[in-house]
């Protein structure tokens, strides 16, 4: 499909195996390439565009009918509308690294230093991402929340878990993010963090 103007979008970073964070390249074209996948059991029409990674729905329950090409590739240009360059940057799952200075981010990394680290199957990117996303406010506010994901994830893997280091953890991760976000010098001790107020 045919673009009326070039499109530069840049994937989010992300962290390799080995914590190393990559940058992909800008995805740069004026032209998409797609796939429809029609869905009748659901009553919904997606569209994959290669390179992006999640599918965009153009056709669902009622408005679900019998289709064209032709009238796919105009309901895909009017989701693109203006900014397709950030239609198309949403389609790339959210990650931590492209809020650093999240409280979520900055949480995993508290954790990390304990010699904990993430894996594929834990549930615990997906709440630092979560996290991010909602922001500082919420997780103070949320704290609780917050720790019994900590509680939750700790005792499947078997590791002790107290809810008042986890509250501490949670509020530091939150007042440490806070100052990033600010553009703050941050103490380089953990410590001085309670030191104010």
């Amino acid at each position: 499909m045919k673009l009326e103007n070039q499109i530069n979008v840049q994937p989010p970073p992300y962290s390799d195996n080995s914590g190393k964070i990559i940058t992909p390249d800008a995805i740069v074209t004026n032209e998409l390439e797609v796939v429809y996948g029609d869905d009748p059991k659901r009553k919904s029409v997606t569209v994959t565009i290669t390179h992006f990674p999640l599918p965009v729905t153009l056709l669902s329950g009622d408005a679900y009918k019998e289709w064209t090409k032709a009238e796919l590739e105009s309901k895909l240009k009017d989701i693109l509308g203006s900014n397709p360059s950030g239609v198309l940057r949403s389609l790339f799952p959210k990650t931590m690294e492209e809020e650093p200075n999240g409280p979520g981010t900055q949480l995993a990394r508290m954790i990390k230093t304990l010699g904990i680290h993430m894996s594929d199957s834990c549930s615990c990117r997906r709440h630092a991402i979560n996290m991010n996303e909602k922001g500082n406010d919420w997780c103070a506010a949320n704290i609780d929340t917050v720790v019994g994901w900590l509680r939750e994830e700790s005792q499947r893997r078997g590791l002790p878990f107290v809810d008042m280091v986890g509250k501490v953890m949670v509020s530091r991760a939150v007042k440490k993010s806070r100052k990033l976000l600010a553009n703050q010098p941050v103490p380089e001790n953990d410590e001085d963090l309670d030191k104010e107020d």
